[in-house]
């Protein structure tokens, strides 16, 4: 008799064998796992959450960010009030770290609820909050020797210029000094005509640098060193002027005794703007402030 061990007469050899395992859930996940696409996404998922491990989670109204919309508002602005002229780093970098402090100014004026009772208008806000930044801050009596070499820096806002009073009559084009000088001749001999006489400028009383930016640094020398009541021929940047000089009063430095009050009061406003601005960047600590990538490469 055969054992039921043994294998059958004419049986295959491979039925005593064990019989593959049918695909089951650990091969449909491995299967899965292999997919490029699931890699991706998992990969995607660890960077999100490592990101998030080490990146701290920030408030909407504690976060500030210079985005390219805010760049390009800043530079908008710039070329508007300097004839479409780019702004140059220095410039920008000022631009942005005032967009900045107003910026958190005006979230400290939300932050105290000073657009209560008002419109959400954003510079009366920041107004408000500047006002109590402002008010808030100390300036301490100026020292005599700090308030002289103060002044001593800015005392061209303080010192009379030169002042002159004189007539000119412009005239430009190729044949500027041609004109100028028969034109000349007309006043010396009394035989100008009326237009001459309506195009006349007057100015009486004008500090002498603020001639400069019209006329240029030579004209002014040149009408200041003329004998007074005598018509000439002067050129200048614009082109050539007939001229005459009616009187000059000589400039003098004003001593800091004589304006001292005043310069105190400027100094203080001064220094009250300084720390004004240092409470401000202080308050800006409690915020995290971003900047796009390309606001920092500038």
């Amino acid at each position: 008799m055969t054992s039921s061990s043994e294998t059958p007469a004419g049986g295959s050899a491979d039925a005593g064998r064990t019989a593959p395992e049918a695909p089951g859930k650990k091969g449909l996940v491995w299967t899965i796992v292999r997919e490029p696409l699931v890699q991706f996404m998992a990969l995607g998922a660890l960077i999100f959450a490592v990101h998030a491990a080490v990146t701290p989670s920030v408030s909407k109204e504690r976060l500030i960010e210079v985005t390219p919309e805010v760049r390009q508002s800043i530079v908008d602005a710039f070329k508007n009030a300097h004839e479409q002229r780019e702004p140059g780093a220095d410039e920008y970098a000022r631009l942005v770290d005032l967009w900045l402090l107003n910026e958190i100014t005006f979230r400290e004026g939300l932050a105290q609820g000073l657009d209560k009772g008002d419109e959400m208008i954003r510079d009366r806000v920041t107004h408000k909050m500047r006002l109590l930044i402002f008010g808030g801050v100390d300036v301490p009596q100026p020292k005599q020797q700090e308030l002289a070499a103060w002044y001593e820096k800015r005392r061209v806002q303080y010192d009379i210029p030169e002042q002159v009073s004189f007539i000119e009559v412009p005239f430009s084009g190729p044949d500027a000094e041609a004109a100028a000088r028969a034109a000349l001749a007309q006043i010396e001999a009394g035989t100008e005509s009326e237009d001459l006489q309506n195009r006349a400028h007057i100015y009486a009383q004008r500090p002498s640098p603020t001639l400069e930016p019209s006329f240029g640094k030579d004209f002014v020398t040149a009408l200041m060193a003329g004998p007074a009541g005598t018509w000439r021929v002067v050129p200048s940047t614009a082109g050539w002027h007939i001229v005459r000089l009616d009187t000059f009063t000589p400039g003098r430095k004003v001593p800091l005794e004589e304006v001292g009050s005043q310069v105190e009061q400027a100094w203080k406003d001064e220094r009250r703007r300084v720390l004004a601005i240092a409470a401000t960047r202080e308050l800006g600590k409690a915020y995290v402030i971003r900047r796009d990538e390309a606001d920092a490469a500038k």
